[in-house]
């Protein structure tokens, strides 16, 4: 009687209260919100802020030079979408990679439409002038044939470290080509402490120095100027350049130096992508919302979000301000709980607003306590498990290095029988699992699960037979369901292995699979030794097995009959168990019939 009064006395106080609260608060906050919408659609003008226009141009260009760069190192654009995501989120600009033919490489933001007007074209080879000398010449990130691979960066950068350490403060300047090269540069008095080494080109290197120069005398052949003799790697004594550079041997006039553009150029179109068209938009595809407001409309948006803040924080008081002594109280018992104490509880009043939620904890922590200790227990059995076959394994590896184990033929054996002992454990606890927590994947369609029985029974009689055993099969009627056959079948597997296990030679297991009031019944009934009446409210649990004796050493995990409760439960059906020690045992799974099925067997009854 006192318990029904309390949730009375709940459900009188707690309830409309809180529920007065809440549409008091939104009552305003809707009174608000409308008001003020009215108000902005009245005041406000709505217009493109231009001055972001500077902004995106900063940013595109941006984007032009890092896709130049990384052009330069790659002879097509297919793997430049993750380059692409990178820049998006750094600029904040929707780009697409379009090729010559107008198929889209690679866009950020597919969604979005491509605007003509938005369009620039990237050529990687496209000549630029020098905002110094405004001398035209290749991008930086140009580089051709002259990047280097890793084993090749790291035996250079060596050498540099070293020729720095060396000339100590005599160092100059140093950089890091676009090729990876580095350059280091000295004073003028400075030893040689090994620079000459450093800047003699590597073998690839001298590679493409010699096809730079048979392409710069073709040029120079045909426009009539004197040949050279080399290309080499331009590095001054004293100052590290900050790029590629390379010059003429010998030095020529403005023929030679177009000539050699020219070359490298050419040399390059085998290693740089080709040019393509690029959409550099905003991440809305420049689009324009209400959002793009003039000054004054902005300056009233912002005064209309401060007031809705002050109104809003008005109805959280209203709400929060009376609960929040229970909230605290509920705080500190959570507290507890995760420092370990176990025992914490809220005990909110009945009245109270968080009354619920504080009985809904204070169950929730008594249940905890509970599979706290099944998981302290679950642990220690895995563990059991799990160790004898690693000490076997051990002891049998240990004996053959002192060389008194067995052959390695045998010892192969032994291994791979205690290795896949440990794998059905693990493979056993991860069905278990997903089974438990919802996660196993099902193949669920209509079937009749005579079929699956009669499989299962044909592929156990040879089984029964070497164990004498005596296997009857009794099915009435089809058995039409809507399940997954495979872990169907892996239910009864599981539990004709488990009765064939415990039952003795000259023996019995039955299997019967009936329709009762629309619902598939599939039993198997042994005459083995039963299991004590102690014990079976146990049988489902994880890694238990009953008494040692019971078990044939090797051929159980303890896990089958959990596994088939799992997947029973999974199947939207259930298991049970029923056994008199010394007679047998009996093992039903139930799963819910298709319903024309159902009502076919109910005909069929009347």
């Amino acid at each position: 009687m006192t318990d029904s009064g309390g949730a009375a006395t709940v459900g009188r106080r707690r309830v409309p209260r809180l529920l007065a609260r809440y549409l008091a608060a939104g009552l305003l906050l809707v009174l608000a919100s409308v008001g003020g919408t009215i108000w902005l659609a009245q005041t406000s003008e709505y217009r493109y802020d231009e001055q972001a226009s500077g902004s995106d141009l900063m940013r595109d260009e941006q984007v032009m030079d890092a896709l130049t760069v990384w052009a330069g190192h790659h002879p097509d654009w297919n793997d430049v979408g993750s380059t692409l995501l990178v820049l998006g989120q750094e600029t904040g600009r929707r780009i697409a990679v379009v090729g010559g033919d107008g198929t889209v490489i690679a866009d950020t933001a597919p969604e979005l439409p491509r605007p003509a007007r938005a369009t620039r074209l990237l050529d990687p080879l496209a000549l630029r002038a020098d905002p110094v000398t405004s001398e035209l010449g290749l991008p930086d990130g140009i580089i051709g044939p002259f990047l280097l691979d890793g084993t090749q960066r790291a035996e250079l950068a060596r050498q540099a470290d070293a020729v720095v350490t060396c000339l100590g403060e005599a160092v100059g300047e140093t950089a890091v080509w676009a090729t990876g090269r580095p350059v280091v540069s000295g004073d003028e008095d400075a030893p040689d402490c090994g620079r000459a080494a450093l800047e003699t080109p590597l073998p690839s290197e001298q590679t493409a120095l010699d096809d730079l120069r048979a392409r710069t005398n073709a040029c120079l052949l045909a426009a009539n100027a004197p040949l050279i003799t080399s290309v080499e790697l331009a590095l001054s004594p004293s100052v590290a350049p900050a790029g590629l550079a390379l010059r003429t041997v010998p030095s020529g006039d403005d023929t030679a130096e177009e000539c050699l553009l020219q070359a490298r150029s050419d040399q390059a179109k085998a290693t740089t992508a080709p040019a393509v068209t690029l959409v550099l938009t905003d991440e809305r595809g420049d689009a324009r919302g209400p959002l793009d407001a003039s000054p004054g409309s902005i300056a009233r948006v912002a005064g209309f979000i401060v007031v809705l803040l002050a109104l809003l924080s008005v109805a959280a008081a209203l709400i929060i301000v009376p609960t929040l002594r229970s909230a605290r109280r509920l705080e500190a018992a959570v507290e507890r709980f995760s420092a370990g104490d176990r025992d914490a509880r809220a005990e909110l009043p009945a009245g109270d607003d968080l009354a619920g939620v504080g009985a809904a904890f204070d169950r929730m922590s008594s249940e905890v306590a509970g599979h706290e200790a099944s998981r302290r227990r679950l642990l220690g059995d895995i563990a059991h498990e799990l160790r004898s076959p690693l000490t076997n394994i051990r002891g049998w590896v240990e004996a053959a290095d002192d060389g008194l184990g067995l052959d390695d033929a045998a010892l192969r054996r032994l291994v791979l029988d205690e290795a896949g002992r440990m794998e059905r454990i693990t493979g056993d606890l991860q069905l278990l699992a997903l089974a438990e927590s919802g996660d196993l994947v099902l193949d669920l369609r209509r079937c009749d699960a005579a079929v699956v029985v009669r499989d299962l029974a044909e592929a156990y009689r040879v089984r029964t037979a070497a164990s004498d055993v005596a296997l009857h099969v009794q099915i009435t009627g089809p058995l039409r369901l809507e399940t997954d056959p495979a872990r169907l079948r892996q239910i009864l597997d599981n539990l004709l292995s488990n009765a064939l296990r415990h039952t003795p030679a000259g023996g019995r297991i039955d299997l019967d699979a009936v329709v009762v009031d629309g619902t598939v019944r599939i039993a198997v009934v042994d005459t083995g030794e039963g299991i004590p009446a102690a014990d079976l409210p146990r049988i489902f649990d994880r890694l238990w097995r009953g008494e040692p004796s019971r078990v044939r050493a090797g051929r159980s995990t303890g896990l089958g009959l959990s596994i088939a409760r799992g997947l029973a439960e999974a199947l939207g059906g259930r298991l049970t168990a029923h056994s008199t020690l010394g007679e047998g045992s009996r093992f039903e799974v139930s799963l819910p019939a298709t319903e024309q099925h159902r009502r076919g067997a109910s005909r069929a009854g009347e």
